[in-house]
């Protein structure tokens, strides 16, 4: 008799864990693969969220894979189903509903949820939202057309997008941010400056050093009082706060974690048979040589396909440059590798044209760049990631800024991967 299919199993279905079942379909056309996840919808791409609440992509297009498909390559997708319990000695895991299952490898790929707004009157707030699920999303394209004002809590990249999608949408916006300026940990306060311009002259109101100490019902509306001096009646309240990683089913079984499930460089975790993808996971680097978390579309994705071919028995490391990349208003941002919200000893130089809306700003440790970020041109973005993959020694660091200003070579297309 033949051996028996090896069972896997992926907790979670966003692109980390979709991207892994369909790269084990690939490479092993025998296998069991039972994927699980809490969420009514097949994968649906985050990174289109922004453009869907913008109005101007329609909901269909948010989703990349339907039922069919999973059908169609024997996925079992359990959906509406929840996780409860883990044993990894005896490799059984309990569903509700569906009962204890067992596996041969596991792969946890549970991301991560918002953090809720813990002010007074949050928890009855009728129209306040989060921006992480595809429901919250729904909710607010529903709302915008009867609203006039929208208030966005939160100094990262959700307050930004929710902050942009409202004054896109032609709502009066007002942006509050509890540090002195946007990404406040990565930013130095040039950089800030450039951002508070960009959201100016999209029409955005901005509070800074503000929070929200209280929620009150006012006739369909909401009253939001600031810890400052902020006061407004608004349609519509969003809140970017940050997540918490989806780990508290493996307290207490031994998995070594952190604010994620920490792996080496092969995504493999403490636990045998058992690796970790996506934004759950905190991995290993080589380039940067430090345990990093990216929660972004394209670190998923790219995690979800490698991770699979170490589970059917490769062990070749993850190497790939963290990078965040979107539009910031009418201009772009991106972020790469290692800046000082990881790395607080990580040295920075700093270039800013106020007027043209560009920022550029490099990390180094000793005499390599580890990380970046730009705002407006993507110009010397490709050297960029080039300088932090290869971790060539930079003695004279002021002279990056002139390889950066250099007409760029075309570049092949699978030397990188543009965002």
């Amino acid at each position: 008799m033949g051996s028996q299919p090896t069972r896997f199993a992926i907790i979670g279905n966003g692109a980390a864990g979709t991207y892994c079942a369909e790269q084990l379909r690939k490479l092993d056309a025998a296998c069991e693969i039972l994927m699980i996840d809490d969420e009514p919808y097949t994968l649906y791409n985050r990174v289109s969220l922004p453009r869907y609440l913008r109005g101007v992509l329609l909901e269909q297009r948010v989703y990349v894979r339907d039922m069919e498909w999973h059908v169609k390559n024997r996925i079992d997708l359990r959906l509406e189903t929840k996780v409860d319990q883990v044993s990894f000695d005896e490799k059984t895991l309990h569903m509700e509903p569906g009962g204890e299952i067992p596996y041969d490898r596991l792969l946890i790929a549970t991301g991560g949820r918002p953090n809720p707004l813990k002010a007074p009157g949050a928890e009855d707030a009728k129209y306040l939202f989060n921006f992480q699920y595809f429901d919250e999303a729904k909710g607010m394209v529903a709302r915008i057309p009867e609203s006039k004002v929208a208030v966005v809590l939160g100094g990262s990249f959700i307050g930004y997008e929710l902050t942009e999608a409202f004054a896109h949408r032609g709502l009066e916006t007002h942006w509050l941010m509890r540090g002195p300026w946007f990404l406040r940990r990565a930013l130095d306060k040039e950089g800030g400056e450039v951002i508070t311009l960009l959201a100016r002259d999209a029409g955005v109101h901005l509070h800074y050093d503000e929070a929200i100490d209280r929620l009150e019902p006012m006739n369909g509306q909401t009253k939001v009082t600031g810890t400052k001096d902020f006061s407004a009646t608004a349609d519509m309240v969003g809140v970017g706060l940050g997540l918490t990683m989806n780990i508290d089913i493996f307290a207490d079984t031994g998995l070594e974690t952190n604010v994620g499930v920490l792996t080496d460089e092969f995504l493999a975790t403490n636990i045998p048979d058992v690796w970790a993808a996506g934004d759950v996971a905190e991995f290993y680097d080589v380039v940067s040589q430090r345990h990093h978390r990216m929660g972004t579309w394209d670190n998923s994705l790219n995690h979800g396909r490698h991770v699979a071919k170490n589970m059917l028995g490769a062990k070749e490391p993850y190497v790939e440059v963290p990078t965040y990349a979107s539009g910031m208003f009418n201009s772009n941002i991106s972020v790469m590798g290692v800046t000082t919200e990881e790395e607080p000893e990580a040295e920075a130089l700093v270039e800013v044209d106020h007027q043209g809306r560009n920022y550029k700003r490099l990390f180094f440790l000793g005499d390599r760049l580890v990380g970046a970020i730009l705002v407006g041109k993507m110009k010397g973005r490709k050297k960029v990631l080039e300088l932090i993959h290869q971790r060539t020694p930079i003695p004279d660091r002021g002279s990056v800024f002139g390889l950066l200003a250099m007409p760029e070579l075309p570049v092949k297309a699978a030397a990188t991967t543009e965002q």
